[in-house]
C-alpha cells in the first residue's frame, strides 16, 4: 500500500519524481525505488508526508479515505490536543495560512507573524469569499463570508430592519447602555432605574432605548417581585452579530493602512447583479512576446 499511495499522491499533486526528489533532496532513482518496492530511511518519512502534504497514516494505507489527507480529523486532533488557552492562537494561526494559499504566487506556509509595528489585517476578495483578520495580539478576530451564487442581496431583502438598528447605535446612550449591561456577569439583570442611576441618563430615555433594543432580541426582560412590588427587569443576550459588528464598524473607522496578505482575485461584486457582463481578463504575454 505504501509504494501505491506514495505514487498515487505524488501524481496527484502533478510532480514528477524528479520535482518531489528536488524537494526531498535526494536523487530521483531513490524516489524511484520508493514506488517499486524499496522503503525510505525512517528519517525520511515524515519529511516525505510533509512533502507531499499528507500523512503518514494514509501513505501507509492506514487511513480509510483513499490516500488522502483526513483534513478535519487533523484538525479535530490538533485542537483537542491542545491547551483550551491555546486554541484562539491556533484558530487565527489556521485562517491566516488559508488565506496565503489563495495567493497564486506564494509555495510557502504562510505563517502568522508574532509582533507588528503597527496595526495589521489579512484580507481576500475572491469570487465566492471574503475574508478579513484583524492580526494584532490586543484584539485579534477573523471573519469568513462564503458569497452566494446569486449573492448577498436575496439575502439582505428589505433594509428597514437594517436602517431602525444602524438609527439605535447612532445613538451614543444606547451604545453606552450596550457596554453596561455587556459588561456584566452572566444573567445579571437590571432595572431602568438602576440604569439610569449608573449612567446618568434620564429614565424615559432609558426605557425607549430599552423597548428597541428588545425589539432587535439584543436584550431579554422578565418580571421580578420585590416585597410585594413586581417590576422589569433586563439583561443582556451577548448577541455574537452585534458584538462583531461594533467591533467591525471600529475597524471601518480606523481605516486599513496596513494589510499583508492583500489578495484580492475578485472578478465580480458580492451583491451580483443578474446577466451582468463582466470584461474578460486580457491573457498572460507570451514568453517572447515584445
Amino acid at each position: 500500500m505504501f509504494h501505491k499511495n506514495l505514487s498515487r499522491r505524488r501524481k496527484a499533486l502533478g510532480l514528477t519524481q524528479e520535482q518531489l526528489a528536488q524537494r526531498m533532496n535526494v536523487s530521483p532513482q531513490a524516489v524511484s525505488k520508493w514506488e517499486k518496492g524499496s522503503f525510505p530511511d525512517t528519517a525520511l518519512l515524515p519529511e516525505l508526508a510533509d512533502a507531499l502534504d499528507t500523512s503518514l497514516d494514509a501513505l501507509f494505507g492506514l487511513e480509510p479515505n483513499g490516500g488522502e489527507p483526513d483534513f478535519e480529523a487533523a484538525v479535530s486532533r490538533a485542537f483537542r490536543s491542545a491547551a483550551p488557552e491555546k486554541r484562539s492562537a491556533m484558530f487565527m494561526q489556521m485562517m491566516y495560512t488559508a488565506i496565503c494559499t489563495y495567493n497564486p504566487s506564494w509555495e510557502p506556509v504562510g505563517r502568522l507573524p508574532e509582533s507588528f509595528a503597527c496595526e495589521n489585517f489579512a484580507a481576500l476578495k475572491a469570487d465566492d469569499e471574503l475574508v478579513l483578520m484583524r492580526l494584532n495580539p490586543d484584539l485579534r478576530y477573523a471573519c469568513f463570508l462564503e458569497v452566494p451564487e446569486e449573492g448577498i442581496g436575496p439575502y439582505l431583502g428589505d433594509t428597514l430592519s437594517m436602517r431602525r438598528l444602524f438609527r439605535t447605535l447612532s445613538d451614543e446612550n444606547a451604545l453606552r447602555i450596550i457596554a453596561f449591561l455587556g459588561s456584566g456577569v452572566r444573567n445579571k439583570m437590571f432595572s431602568v432605574e438602576g440604569i439610569a442611576k449608573q449612567l446618568g441618563i434620564p429614565p424615559q430615555e432609558v426605557q425607549q432605548i430599552l423597548d428597541r433594543l428588545e425589539r432587535f432580541g439584543l436584550i431579554w426582560r422578565m418580571k421580578a417581585d420585590f416585597a410585594e412590588e413586581q417590576r422589569t427587569v433586563y439583561g443582556n443576550t451577548h448577541k455574537i452579530p452585534l458584538t462583531m459588528l461594533l467591533i467591525l464598524a471600529k475597524t471601518i473607522t480606523n481605516y486599513l493602512r496596513s494589510v499583508n496578505p492583500s489578495i484580492d482575485i475578485w472578478q465580480r461584486g458580492v451583491f451580483r447583479v443578474p446577466d451582468a457582463e463582466g470584461i474578460e481578463p486580457l491573457p498572460y504575454w507570451e514568453e517572447n512576446e515584445l
